[in-house]
């Protein structure tokens, strides 16, 4: 949450917590512990944002021509899973399922990311500065603005579906308007962040966030449904835990100005993804159905 204003902070909160308490609202426990329950699926998204994603990211930074600071930003974020504005897509998935799924590995990988994260960071990154890592200040905040209101959601779902079909609309649509406005408050930073990387660190960032889109598509079948899902879930890496990480280890901040690069990066990438995702799967609707009445006749 570093950088960041006192508004541009409490919209990306608002953000946060809307966003998981709509998704706990449209779906329940039921779909949310099958997420849980789904241990094939935990392997893949594991295996996906601690295992190759990492690998994909630390190669990358240590055979290709980059800057010092863009290289250990490069490493930095493939070892941090969960990333948060992933749910801004992963939130608008139909169907209860998907919107489970999304929701409840957002939230795990998250929560994990805070364990395992900078062990990987630690056995990566180049020798000297120690990581500090703010573990009790992170656990309180996924507890807070991740969990507590997709517990809340599920149970009001449970216990009062007609309020939670009213509420889940509203709270939705203003998890997404807070999204937008802490997209716009950033736009000046992130602008700054992108001259000051330069076109060679962003490409390196673009192939980063392909390649993790890839990943997690290829890992996310069989079902079509969870592929967008992981790959959007895989290539939103954690840029809070990143920055938090980052300005407490490293004495030269320069660190940071990829990480907010990234962010200018992601966005736009995963909404292009949900775009392709939702004509593809409309078109596939379409043929499934078959010729209307008039073709036939």
């Amino acid at each position: 949450m570093f950088l960041m204003d006192t508004l541009t902070k409490a919209l990306f909160f608002l953000f946060l917590a809307g966003s998981m308490l709509g998704i706990g609202l449209k779906t329940g426990k039921d779909e949310l512990l099958s997420v849980v329950r789904d241990k094939g699926w935990l392997v893949r998204a594991f295996v996906a944002n601690f295992l190759l994603i990492p690998a994909v990211g630390v190669l990358a930074a240590r055979t290709l021509p980059m800057r010092p600071e863009n290289a250990a930003a490069l490493i930095i974020l493939a070892c941090a899973a969960g990333g948060m504005s992933a749910l801004q897509f992963l939130s608008k998935k139909k169907g209860a399922a998907a919107l489970a799924y999304g929701g409840g590995t957002t939230a795990l990988l998250s929560f994990f990311s805070i364990l395992i994260s900078p062990a990987l960071m630690a056995l990566t990154l180049p020798k000297g500065a120690p990581l500090i890592i703010p573990y009790g200040k992170a656990v309180l905040f996924v507890s807070l603005f991740m969990l507590l209101p997709l517990v809340l959601g599920a149970l009001v779902h449970g216990t009062a579906g007609a309020v939670a079909g009213k509420l889940a609309g509203p709270v939705s649509w203003a998890a997404t308007l807070a999204f937008v406005g802490t997209t716009v408050k950033l736009s000046t930073l992130t602008k700054w962040a992108k001259e000051g990387v330069g076109a060679k660190g962003l490409l390196a960032i673009a192939v980063f966030i392909l390649v993790s889109m890839v990943i997690g598509w290829t890992l996310g079948g069989p079902r079509k449904f969870t592929r967008p899902v992981l790959a959007t879930s895989s290539s939103m890496r954690n840029i809070a835990l990143c920055l938090a990480v980052a300005a407490r280890s490293f004495s030269d901040l320069s660190v940071l100005t990829p990480l907010v690069a990234f962010v200018s990066l992601m966005v736009p990438a995963n909404l292009l993804l949900s775009v392709v995702s939702l004509a593809a799967g409309k078109f596939a609707e379409r043929r499934a159905s078959g010729p209307g009445p008039a073709a036939m006749g």
